[in-house]
């Protein structure tokens, strides 16, 4: 199977040779990805397989019932965030390097070389680049209502693994799909981040500081590992 439908859509379905002796399946950018280990023949692996296909057919099912738009990077297309809607405009010249620029706020124009195809890449850079402006006026907010606590910087990154990130330094780092987050749910990533500066653990202490500023965060947490895997 190349494809899995769920609903009307169709996912692209990718297979590739685990690394590890175990095998695993992930969602990633819109893709079913399955990782089947080299030991594994004949009727085990068809089981293996349908019982993934299962697992991503039912979690993809549930993330159609969450309000978010796919963002769609291509020339007339859409990147709605939970605070702005971007429209692309992708027009390619005779040139050597690629131009991105925003227009009026929320407009994205790219001028590219004919043939490149990072309309994702530069889009993304340049919808991270205009939000920092409201990634610190919600930090700011959160930490002064909650922690008075100093921090050195703040940026999106584009992370897989994580929503967001502190380092001992200082340094607080938000995942770039956070923006296609409820907006309740992406405050509360920034608060998570926020609170390490306090306790740079996940420790009881740790715990009571979110629970005392968002005291239904465990709401927060179930959405975050229940939908959180398919943004962006």
């Amino acid at each position: 199977m190349n494809k899995l439908k769920v609903g009307n859509r169709f996912y692209p379905v990718l297979y590739a040779p685990a690394r590890a002796r175990t095998s695993s399946v992930r969602i990633r950018d819109g893709k079913v990805v399955l990782h089947l280990s080299r030991y594994m023949f004949g009727r085990k692996k068809d089981e293996t397989i349908l019982k993934f296909l299962k697992w991503a057919q039912k979690k993809l099912a549930n993330m159609e019932q969450v309000e978010a738009i796919t963002p769609v990077y291509k020339d007339e297309g859409r990147v709605s965030t939970h605070n702005k809607i971007y429209e692309i405009q992708v027009n390619y010249e005779d040139r050597k390097n690629a131009k991105a620029e925003l227009l009026n706020g929320y407009v994205i124009k790219l001028t590219l070389p004919h043939g490149n195809k990072r309309i994702q890449f530069l889009s993304e850079k340049v919808i991270m680049e205009n939000q920092l402006p409201y990634l610190k006026e919600t930090l700011d907010e959160l930490n002064q209502l909650y922690f008075k606590a100093r921090y050195a910087s703040f940026r999106f990154k584009r992370a897989k693994s994580r929503f967001g990130s502190c380092t001992k330094k200082g340094n607080i780092n938000i995942a770039f799909r956070t923006l296609f987050m409820p907006r309740e749910v992406f405050r509360y990533v920034c608060l998570h981040e926020l609170a390490h500066l306090k306790e740079f653990n996940h420790s009881s202490r740790f715990w009571d500081l979110i629970r005392d500023a968002v005291p239904e965060y465990k709401e927060h947490e179930k959405w975050l590992r229940k939908h959180g895997f398919a943004l962006g």
